[in-house]
Order: C-alpha cells, then sequence, then structure tokens
C-alpha cells in the first residue's frame, strides 16, 4: 500500500513561487506523488491559503491555473467543525499548524511534510523536512 503523507503549504508555495533554495526538494517530494510512489495530501485551507498568496504575489490567473493543477495532483482534504475543534483543545501553538495536524491525523496520512518542524512538535506523526522524506523514499526503493 502506498503510503499517504500531508503536503503543507509552505512545500507548495516553494514550488508555485520558484522558492530557492527549497524549490529543487519541493519539486522532487510532489515528482514522488506524480509518479505515484506516494499518496499525497493538502487541506481546503491550504488551497485556499496559496491561492491568495498567489494572487497577492503573481496575479489571479496564475492562481487559479496553478490551484487547478495543484488539484489534480494532491487529494485536497476538508476542514472540519471537529478539526477545529480538535485544534483549539489542543496544546498546538499555532492554531493552524494544529488544524493541518488534525486533518492529517483524521485521514490516516503517515507523515507531514514541512519546513516547519517545530511547528509540530506535539504530532504524533512524522513530520519532515522534504529532503528527509526524499531520503526515506531514496533508501526505500534500493531495499
Amino acid at each position: 500500500m502506498m503510503e499517504k503523507i500531508f503536503v503543507d503549504s509552505d512545500i507548495i508555495l516553494d514550488v508555485l513561487l520558484k522558492r530557492s533554495p527549497f524549490y529543487h526538494d519541493a519539486v522532487r517530494l510532489l515528482g514522488l506523488v506524480e509518479k505515484g510512489l506516494v499518496i499525497g495530501c493538502t487541506s481546503a485551507l491550504i488551497i485556499a491559503n496559496c491561492y491568495y498568496i498567489i494572487c497577492t504575489n503573481i496575479d489571479e490567473k496564475t492562481a487559479r491555473d496553478a490551484i487547478g493543477r495543484l488539484c489534480l495532483l494532491l487529494t485536497v482534504l476538508p476542514l472540519t467543525d471537529k478539526t477545529i475543534g480538535n485544534s483549539l483543545a489542543s496544546e498546538f501553538p499555532d492554531f493552524e499548524d494544529g488544524l493541518q495536524y488534525y486533518i492529517a491525523l483524521k485521514h490516516d496520512c503517515k507523515a507531514i511534510i514541512t519546513r516547519n518542524q517545530k511547528d509540530y512538535v506535539k504530532a504524533k506523526i512524522n513530520v519532515f523536512l522534504p529532503g528527509e522524506f526524499l531520503k526515506i523514499i531514496e533508501i526505500k526503493q534500493k531495499i
């Protein structure tokens, strides 16, 4: 069974905004999803936030095109009232990080891929930097 991962907004924005020096690993990570080596998931909230950031930094047409392509690649997981309640009641210092965590947990994601590991110290699932996760996949493919 393929591993299901949750892709945080910073990774998505690294690709869409071509942010150096993070772009290369982020593209490789999404390439794993494209090749069917992992199932990539993100949240509806992340999609909305990325749309806003791309509109602000580039333009609306680019944002619509990018989000459309992204939704074909990643499974978009819903934000629910239960997720909100879990985040509010949690020890996560950042409400939004708590939302992403509880969405990933509810949908059985085995890892969260982010550049902000410190935001997920309370997580009970694996949290990896993109490069760390890429190395793990590389090792698994050699076995």
